[in-house]
């Protein structure tokens, strides 16, 4: 194998530069590009080639997924921040109490153990463990005329009458005047 082959082999392997993100209007492409345009248009209107805006609309997809996982990383790394304070606060809280468990102070060791209980709480709610906020209950209403309310009304009214609730059956001996009402096996 030639050297002049090897070398043309190596620069056919390279990354090939974008030449959309050396361009002056960088910032008009990209904008383009995010509204939909299309690459026909934009490399038209910019006076470059379809398939570098191609290439580049790839490269923008690469560079915002690296974006967004880096973010990602950057939430974790809080995230966990966040979580390692709660651990020190409830550290300190259960150390309060256990000083005051051992002092004998009966009232800073019941505040100790509300700060406790108080931290946990803290905790559900920001891993989203306890639900919070307003919650919405949807009421559907129907419009009906003052005659369709008192149909109603009767209706109900009907519905729930001591005349319309069925009457349970009394045992016969009770109906003669029997006074004994025990069930038996007759």
């Amino acid at each position: 194998m030639s050297p002049a082959r090897g070398l043309s082999l190596e620069s056919d392997c390279m990354a090939r530069t974008c030449t959309i993100c050396s361009h002056p209007k960088l910032v008009n492409i990209d904008r383009q590009l995010l509204r939909g345009d299309m690459l026909n248009g934009i490399a038209h209107r910019f006076h470059v080639s379809p398939d570098a805006v191609g290439r580049h609309r790839r490269h923008m997809r690469t560079a915002m997924l690296k974006a967004q996982a880096a973010s990602e990383k950057q939430d974790l790394v809080y995230g966990q921040t966040l979580i390692d304070e709660v651990k020190l606060i409830k550290a300190d809280a259960e150390r309060l109490q256990l000083e005051a468990e051992g002092r004998r102070d009966i009232r800073a060791a019941l505040q100790a153990i509300r700060e406790r209980v108080g931290i946990v709480e803290l905790q559900a709610k920001l891993m989203g463990e306890i639900q919070t906020g307003n919650r919405s209950v949807t009421v559907n209403l129907q419009t009906i005329s003052p005659e369709e309310a008192l149909e109603y009304a009767r209706d109900i009214l009907e519905l729930f009458s001591p005349a319309a609730a069925p009457q349970p059956e009394l045992p016969m001996p009770l109906i003669e005047g029997e006074t004994d009402i025990s069930a038996t096996g007759n």
